[in-house]
């Protein structure tokens, strides 16, 4: 018999209720299995993509709407992405990565038009950390028939907008570098 106030240890192999333990990953308030699948290695055949930089964030608004643009180059390409909504401080955060991911969409669609990947938002929140600020962007990313959800992170220096795009990126950044050799 245990004594009051002592810890034990669950049996070695048996379920502690913990996801980590049941080999599911807790998400968005439901219990899911998408991470335990290994991330997806891309083949850049020894010569990655071209990085891709932020060139312009530009945030319009007019009234009650809220009016995004992003631009970015990659190499001799440029890509632009766009979103529109409520005028609203956080919602014009998730704008950002909305309007980020639509610019991913562009550089994987590329000059020949053929559609390699796409890039939706799943979350976007600037919270704070310790005695600074964090962007935060989930995204998921499908390509060729497979889904990977991905989260980038960018310190707030400045303008939170501009760390939402940059966190948008982060998420992406190596498969997008294999996706656009």
């Amino acid at each position: 018999m245990e004594e009051p106030g002592s810890v034990s240890a669950a049996p070695a192999g048996a379920a502690t209720g913990s996801p980590a333990t049941l080999g599911t990953s807790y998400s968005g308030g439901q219990v899911t299995t998408t991470e335990s699948a290994p991330s997806r290695p891309l083949d850049t055949g020894g010569a990655p993509g071209p990085r891709v930089v932020i060139d312009h964030v530009q945030v319009s608004t007019f009234g009650l709407d809220a009016n995004v643009e992003v631009r970015l180059l990659a190499g001799g390409e440029n890509a632009s992405g766009y979103a529109t909504g409520p005028a609203v401080d956080g919602y014009v955060l998730r704008l950002c990565a909305v309007a980020a991911a639509a610019a991913v969409d562009e550089l994987l669609r590329g000059a020949e038009n053929a559609e390699r990947g796409r890039c939706f938002v799943e979350h976007a929140a600037v919270v704070p950390f310790g005695n600074c600020e964090v962007a935060t962007v989930v995204v998921l990313l499908v390509c060729e028939g497979w889904v990977e959800q991905l989260a980038g992170s960018a310190l707030v220096a400045g303008d939170p907008r501009q760390a939402v795009v940059r966190a948008t990126l982060a998420a992406v950044n190596r498969r997008l570098e294999a996706l656009l050799s």
